[in-house]
């Protein structure tokens, strides 16, 4: 009977998609791909059905009863669903050059400037679109409706 093989313990893609939660520039860049999709989405829907970032992640509906009550339900938005697919393509997007061992990987090491895109942008970018997520729906809310008409 031949001798088994061991089976080695081999860490090492558990340990290179960790890397981008040791460093806080890794979350930073992460954090600041999803809000720049996301942000794209919310200002691409609110141009497209003129509709405000609140409406498109929360829908009211109101129904008037018999006796002339009006109750108003609030449901989760097509906008709210997209929140956690969008979290994960950004993830998933910016952990794979870690687990191909690429060097630079584009979290803890620094990628090379292409032209305009540079890291210093992605991360200018990044900081922004965090922002006006934020400031979207507060904008709105001052200007009673959607804050580009």
């Amino acid at each position: 009977m031949p001798p088994r093989a061991i089976a080695k313990n081999d860490n090492s893609t558990f340990d290179n998609v960790m890397v981008a939660f040791k460093d806080s520039r890794s979350v930073e860049i992460i954090n600041g791909r999803a809000a720049m999709i996301g942000w794209m989405l919310a200002l691409g829907a609110e141009l497209s059905s003129q509709t405000s970032i609140g409406h498109q992640v929360f829908s009211e509906h109101s129904i008037t009863l018999a006796d002339g009550v009006v109750r108003t339900s609030t449901y989760a938005g097509t906008g709210f669903y997209m929140i956690v697919p969008v979290a994960l393509v950004a993830l998933f997007a910016s952990l794979a050059p870690s687990m191909r061992n690429s060097s630079p990987n584009g979290l803890s090491e620094e990628p090379k400037a292409f032209g305009p895109f540079s890291p210093n942008a992605e991360m200018i970018n990044g900081r922004a679109s965090m922002i006006g997520l934020v400031a979207l729906p507060i904008a709105e809310k001052f200007i009673n409706g959607s804050a580009l008409f």
